[in-house]
């Protein structure tokens, strides 16, 4: 169970008795997933997209939040999860994914919606989409797609039956799927 949330999670199941979750793979080109929890089902699902050519790092926080409060509030979420940043190879990127996350975060908080950030090892193991280590990756350089990302596709095909070449898309279920099957009403 994720204890962060399990007092805020006792609260709800005592209010509300199905809960939404809503999934999030942040980045400028991202995605989300909606998840009902009584009946695991993947309700929704979409992405969206703000390129570094069209939009400054700032805008494009400002547009994946503004995104993000849609969403809270037309579906009418209780719960959000999201990919926590890791540093890999690229230190930009990290910094920038970490203030992406902050700015959500900040959001949340704001609005009083319960949310956790979920390791990508900890979603990746349990779909079965765990790749190689980045060490490894780097030792054995291959062109193409990373195998994680690969296998996310793959297991969101099997799984939901949603064929997609969109891996933050299918990252972002995975993400939900993991959450959905990872809260209690304890």
């Amino acid at each position: 169970m994720l204890v962060a949330l399990a007092r805020q999670f006792k609260q709800i199941y005592n209010e509300v008795p199905n809960i939404k979750i809503l999934a999030l793979d942040q980045a400028r080109c991202g995605a989300w997933s909606i998840f009902d929890s009584n009946n695991k089902l993947l309700l929704s699902w979409g992405e969206w997209s703000f390129p570094a050519r069209k939009y400054d790092f700032s805008r494009a926080v400002y547009e994946i939040t503004r995104v993000a409060t849609e969403l809270l509030q037309a579906k009418d979420i209780d719960v959000v999860f999201i990919e926590d940043t890791q540093l890999r190879v690229n230190v930009q990127s990290f910094k920038k994914l970490a203030q992406l996350q902050g700015a959500l975060i900040n959001l949340f908080e704001g609005l009083g919606v319960p949310y956790e950030n979920v390791p990508p090892t900890r979603w990746q193991s349990y779909c079965g989409a765990r790749g190689r280590s980045c060490k490894e990756y780097k030792e054995n350089a291959v062109p193409g797609p990373k195998a994680s990302k690969m296998l996310s596709m793959e297991f969101v095909r099997n799984h939901f039956g949603i064929v997609t070449d969109n891996d933050n898309l299918a990252d972002a279920i995975c993400i939900g799927w993991y959450a959905v099957n990872h809260i209690t009403k304890e």
